[in-house]
């Protein structure tokens, strides 16, 4: 019984980890937004190509110290990009970000920046 808790648990621990590991699969055009701020990130935004702004990414706020995988549409291969991310208290971060060999997009209370 003790080996089924632990199997459990470690499948559990498994699936937690997956949408991180995701991102980092060797696909150019996914990254991992993860929010370290005190709020949550309730909208998030890039502009086409056209220079329009693009649909809401999130169809679900991301709450604060957890993170939601992403990625850019097939043949958008850009590497600056201006993105706009939208927080609960109204705060919002507007500029462009580098998402070339970016893994992870993060958000704090002050800043966004990529790794």
């Amino acid at each position: 019984m003790k080996s089924f808790a632990a199997t459990v648990a470690l499948c559990a621990a498994l699936l937690i980890a997956a949408p991180a590991a995701q991102a980092d699969d060797g696909d150019d055009n996914a990254f991992v937004l993860v929010n370290k701020s005190t709020v949550d990130a309730i909208q998030f935004f890039t502009k086409r190509k056209d220079g329009t702004w693009s649909k809401d990414w999130l169809k679900m706020p991301v709450k604060p110290a957890t993170s939601r995988s992403l990625k850019f549409f097939e043949g958008d291969e850009r590497c600056e990009v201006q993105t706009r991310i939208v927080f609960a208290d109204a705060s919002e971060f507007d500029s462009p970000v580098d998402y070339c060999g970016v893994t992870n997009l993060i958000v704090t209370d002050k800043n966004m920046f990529t790794q």
